[in-house]
């Protein structure tokens, strides 16, 4: 699936497969890219710790004072 063309030019899509593979345990083959060269060493090693978005939050606090209810939504 790597030698497919449409995967030569979709860095991004080819890094999200390749974390995804990693994260359930399998190995990532050395996947290159002409313009970025070996992708598979791009991959991050260490989880990355998320990171509080005051904008986001802020929003957030709007979105319950109009009556939003997350909880709800996503049941």
């Amino acid at each position: 699936e790597f030698d497919n063309m449409n995967w030569q030019f979709t860095p991004y899509a080819a890094l999200m497969l390749l974390t995804l593979r990693a994260q359930h345990g399998f190995e990532n083959p050395d996947f290159e890219h002409p313009g970025f060269g070996n992708v598979t060493s791009l991959l991050l090693t260490q989880p990355v710790a998320p990171k509080k978005d005051e904008v986001l939050k802020q929003l957030v606090v709007k979105l319950h004072e109009q009556g939003f209810d997350e909880k709800a939504f996503l049941a």
